[in-house]
């Protein structure tokens, strides 16, 4: 009876330590802050995201976008790690021929520990350029806690689709079509 109480405690041991990180595991996804498909000519905003982490201190990214469907106009500190303290941002390079913005990073200055929970880290403004679909990838991410050991992540990868504005004419004809129906059902009542 006790081989088999030991048997069975060290399998929940076991099974708690191999649940455990992924109970805890930190995971950074990209998520386009306006519809997943914007106009042509249109300006919008992609967030990078961070949820379930615990005592972030410090990141750095990249973003990979196609820049012949994109282009890249500018680049803000997400809400998530001020709610920690003081930080330092540091903006990073936008180059739309290559279709990256490096180098973008934050830190916390003062707090002695780290922010815990999900949120915003970074937002992107662009320009939709062309037709397309454009890929949104995050890359050289590293994510510290306030002891300097690195975070594990799971980077998820987003994209947005560029479509045409719509003609005059189609809108034109649409709502006319809408009148009709309108019409139509205050004439049957």
């Amino acid at each position: 009876m006790r081989k088999t109480l030991t048997v069975v405690g060290s399998m929940l041991v076991l099974a708690l330590f191999l649940l455990l990180p992924c109970a805890f595991a930190d995971s950074v996804s990209l998520s386009v802050a306006s519809p997943a498909t914007v106009t042509l000519g249109s300006t919008f905003v992609v967030d990078v995201n961070v949820s379930n982490v615990t005592d972030l201190y410090d990141f750095q990214l990249d973003l990979n976008f196609d820049p012949s469907v994109l282009s890249a106009t500018g680049i803000t500190e997400g809400a998530f790690l001020p709610t920690g303290g003081s930080t330092f941002f540091i903006p990073g390079t936008i180059d739309n021929t290559g279709g990256t913005i490096a180098f973008n990073g934050d830190s916390l200055l003062s707090a002695v520990s780290g922010v815990s929970g999900s949120g915003t880290l970074m937002q992107f403004d662009f320009t939709a350029l062309a037709l397309g679909t454009s890929p949104l990838t995050i890359g050289n991410e590293i994510l510290q806690d306030s002891t300097g050991n690195i975070l594990s992540d799971t980077p998820t990868a987003g994209s947005v689709t560029v479509a045409p504005v719509p003609e005059p004419a189609t809108l034109l004809l649409l709502a006319t079509g809408l009148c009709a129906l309108l019409a139509i059902g205050l004439w049957r009542h």
